[in-house]
């Protein structure tokens, strides 16, 4: 994906140089600008840098990022785990360790955890992390027993959650998970128009209907969601200039248009939802 496809709408060598001003001599990153690398902000700035085609060409990221898996092939948790291989094949190297056996174990005493209270979670986060490293790592049949759990969580107005409890988050997730496993929602229209119904007319997406505010993170989830439908947002223009408008001085993007700093995780969302919107 060459960088001039974005240049029309973002300032590609300020996000570019905002990245990579952050990157530390380990070779991994840190979004506030100091020499305390995380995980977290390795994987993030990969995936901004992949997007933008500017990814490091030497190995110090590399090995960053392989030394959170341990010795046993295992990690501390299954976000660690997606995080290092997902920016791994990204980076085009392979772990120091087989994940399969960690993989198998994680995926035997998989459940779908309905004690997720957090607003800003969702109860199938750590279930999409699982079956995206099952189906990177050649094992995408596992991925239906997944996706049957996933299904008995679809509500009537398309969406998918906890009664009462669905959100864009967690219907991205969810219907991610079906994805993966060759499945598709009851009734694909209808959870696109669950999504439509979050639109902001100034463009971009809100977590209700009706409330006039756009977020990144919200606007990645229904841009993501419309994307796996096949579909685009009735207010692309207008959620493209949200994009736009959301990018900072230093080049990262903020959550929300009026103010706020840059991150690493909205400068993603930003990124990708702009890739799938201007069909790279």
């Amino acid at each position: 994906m060459a960088p001039s496809s974005y240049d029309r709408y973002i300032n590609v060598e300020a996000l570019a140089s905002y990245i990579l001003k952050r990157r530390n001599p380990d070779g991994g990153f840190c979004f506030y600008g100091l020499d305390e690398s995380s995980l977290n902000d390795a994987f993030y700035a990969v995936m901004v840098l992949d997007l933008l085609g500017r990814l490091p060409t030497d190995d110090r990221t590399v090995e960053y990022v392989r030394s959170f898996q341990n010795d046993d092939g295992g990690f501390i948790s299954v976000y660690s785990a997606w995080c290092t291989l997902k920016a791994l094949k990204a980076l085009g190297a392979s772990p120091r360790h087989d994940p399969g056996e960690y993989l198998l174990q994680r995926f035997r005493s998989h459940r779908i955890r309905d004690d997720v209270y957090i607003e800003s979670l969702s109860i199938f986060e750590s279930s999409f992390y699982l079956a995206d490293m099952l189906a990177m790592t050649g094992r995408r049949e596992l991925c239906k027993d997944i996706a049957g759990d996933v299904l008995r969580y679809e509500r009537g107005d398309g969406s998918f959650g906890q009664p009462g409890g669905s959100s864009l988050m967690s219907t991205y997730f969810a219907l991610a998970i079906l994805g993966l496993a060759g499945t598709a929602p009851a009734d694909g229209e209808k959870v696109a128009n669950y999504v439509r119904a979050r639109a902001v007319k100034s463009g971009g997406f809100s977590k209700r209907p009706e409330t006039g505010l756009a977020f990144m993170d919200e606007t990645y989830y229904a841009v993501k969601i419309l994307e796996a439908l096949g579909e685009k947002p009735d207010n692309i223009r207008e959620t493209i200039g949200f994009i736009a408008a959301c990018q900072n001085e230093n080049g990262g993007f903020r959550r929300a248009r009026a103010s706020g700093i840059s991150g690493f995780d909205t400068s993603y969302y930003a990124v990708e939802s702009l890739r799938a919107l201007i069909n790279v």
